[in-house]
C-alpha cells in the first residue's frame, strides 16, 4: 500500500495518551480558510510573511498522492495536515500545524506515532520532514520522536534562511 494509498482513507479515528478521541477528516473550505488565518499568524509562516491566502490554497490544493487532513478535537477543526505519500521511499510530512489552543495536547506525537504505524505497515523505509531554522521548537520536536537532521537547505524558502531535512528511518 505505498505511493497515493497510503493515508488514502476517507478518515481516522485516534486516541490521545488521556483516552480523548479526536479524528483525522477532510478539510472543508470553510475550515480551510478559517485555519489559513489563524495559522499565518503563527511563526513561522508569519515570520516569513507567508499571506493566509497563500496558506488556505496550499490546504484547499488536492494533489494526487497528497492528502490533507483536519485535526477534529471535541468537535472543533484545530489543526491540518498535509503528507507526501511517495518521496524518496517514504512519505514526506510537508505541513503540520495545530491552532495553540491544541498545542500542548500531544496531537502532534499521536499523529506522528499513527503516521509512522502506517507508513511501517506499508513498508515504506522513512519518514522525511522539512523544518525552518527559526522554528527550534518543531526542531527539538521532531528529534523528540527520533527524526535526524540530514541535510541544510539554505535559501530554499527564503533568502537568507536555511530549512533543516530530517529523516527518520523505519528499516
Amino acid at each position: 500500500m505505498t505511493g497515493t494509498t497510503l493515508f488514502g482513507a476517507r478518515g481516522y479515528a485516534l486516541q490521545l495518551p488521556d483516552g480523548t478521541p479526536f479524528t483525522l477528516e477532510p478539510l472543508s473550505p470553510a475550515d480551510a480558510a478559517r485555519l489559513g488565518e489563524a495559522i499565518a499568524a503563527m511563526d513561522p509562516w508569519r515570520a516569513y510573511g507567508y499571506p493566509a491566502s497563500a496558506l488556505t490554497r496550499m490546504l484547499l490544493s488536492h494533489p494526487e498522492g497528497a492528502p490533507r487532513f483536519a485535526f477534529n478535537l471535541e468537535g472543533a477543526v484545530v489543526g491540518a495536515a498535509i503528507i507526501h505519500t511517495n518521496w524518496l521511499r517514504g512519505p514526506y510530512l510537508q505541513f503540520l500545524a495545530l491552532l495553540p489552543e491544541a498545542q500542548g495536547r500531544a496531537l502532534g506525537s499521536t499523529f506522528l506515532q499513527w503516521m509512522e504505524h502506517e507508513a511501517r505497515a506499508s513498508g515504506e523505509r522513512n519518514l522525511w520532514v522539512a523544518v525552518s531554522e527559526i522554528n527550534t521548537g518543531a526542531t527539538r520536536f521532531y528529534e523528540r520522536h527520533g527524526f535526524s537532521r540530514i541535510a541544510d537547505l539554505p535559501d530554499l524558502a527564503y533568502d537568507g534562511r536555511t530549512e533543516f531535512l530530517l529523516r527518520k528511518r523505519l528499516s
